[in-house]
């Protein structure tokens, strides 16, 4: 069921096309994610949906109510929404507990056990409760700034980059935490974030916006596996996008041949995922098979987990191909060593960009 509809909206600052006629649909209970580089609309778009800017057409609807319809707007105290800002934006003079209770009226029945529960809820000790914000760590300001959101029982809920001031550990420890929060709770939220691991690790869909145009939305896998324009691809992580030759199923590119997504035929771009590309080593003494695509390792950078290698390319008889070096990304586990000579073994299907 459709909780939250944003329809033809369109926001100008003078010249400065904000967002150019975006439509979308939030899922009850769902989590969806805008991403988009600096200046792509997405911070704006939260704004309209929050209440903070007026749209200059279009039409937003949270849960059957109208909040706006051009720039007949309802006020952003009367919306329903919670929203946790990138730095949390507690109150600094004010303790963990009446940071949380800020939005709860002093009459409210229960009040320090509902502060108490919003707490558990977030996994903050007790014992925080007198603090004030500089004494908390970063994750637990994030933490008391989502109970504070919470407590008023917001239909909706908005994050603004919420988890970028923290260290990468930290991150995903408390980005994990807020969604199983959100989940338990039922609760609708739309993450704005630059971070693509973010979003597709976060959300049940993600939009992807790009100088004030909606350019894709849907399933973070799907998204990841069928982006619509090599631009999405990218964004999204990385990818590999070459010319091909199309015929009856399978494209011929510089890298091999591979299973495509299209069974139509001639000339086109595909995109390969980095993990679809296996490196295997070569032996002075292998007999090599004609049409196989080799490539010499020039250059690794070594990153933990995984590592960036990139390749010159080269057919069966070592001359190098006249194509730009195949920079990858891969597990660090059994690297080749620089100036080695590998086979390229490419698996599953290339995407198509029709």
């Amino acid at each position: 069921m459709t909780f939250l509809t944003v329809t033809g909206v369109s926001k100008r600052y003078g010249k400065v096309v904000g967002l150019d006629n975006v439509s979308i649909d939030v899922p009850a209970g769902s989590r969806t994610a805008i991403v988009g580089s600096s200046g792509s609309g997405k911070t704006t778009l939260l704004r309209l949906i929050a209440g903070f800017e007026i749209p200059d057409a279009g039409r937003v609807v949270l849960d059957g109510t109208v909040l706006a319809n051009g720039p007949a707007v309802v006020p952003a105290h009367r919306r329903s929404i919670g929203i946790v800002a990138q730095h949390g934006a507690l109150f600094p003079h004010l303790t963990v507990s009446d940071n949380i209770g800020f939005g709860l009226e002093r009459n409210t029945p229960q009040r320090d056990q509902r502060i108490l529960a919003l707490m558990d809820l977030v996994e903050l000790t007790r014992t925080m409760l007198d603090r004030r914000p500089h004494q908390l760590s970063g994750g637990q300001q994030q933490r008391v700034a989502l109970a504070r959101a919470l407590a008023r029982q917001p239909k909706l809920m908005l994050f603004d980059e919420p988890f970028s001031a923290l260290d990468a550990g930290l991150r995903e420890g408390i980005r994990t935490s807020v969604a199983e929060v959100l989940r338990t709770q039922k609760i609708t939220a739309i993450l704005v974030t630059h971070d693509q691991a973010e979003a597709l690790s976060f959300a049940d869909q993600v939009a992807i916006l790009r100088e004030g145009k909606l350019l894709q939305v849907g399933a973070p896998q799907d998204l990841y596996l069928n982006p619509r324009d090599p631009y999405t691809a990218a964004f999204l992580g990385d990818a590999i996008i070459l010319g091909a030759e199309l015929n009856d199923g399978w494209a011929v590119c510089a890298l091999g041949r591979i299973e495509a997504s299209s069974l139509r035929a001639g000339p086109a771009k595909i995109m390969l995922r980095p993990e679809q590309v296996v490196l295997s080593p070569v032996s002075s003494d292998a007999n090599d098979d004609a049409g196989s695509v080799y490539g010499d390792i020039t250059r690794i950078e070594f990153g933990g987990a995984s590592c960036s290698i990139a390749i010159s390319l080269t057919d069966r008889s070592h001359d190098v191909l006249n194509t730009p070096s195949l920079v990858i990304r891969t597990t660090s586990m059994n690297l080749p060593p620089v100036g080695s000579r590998v086979q390229i073994v490419l698996l599953g299907k290339a995407h198509v960009f029709e």
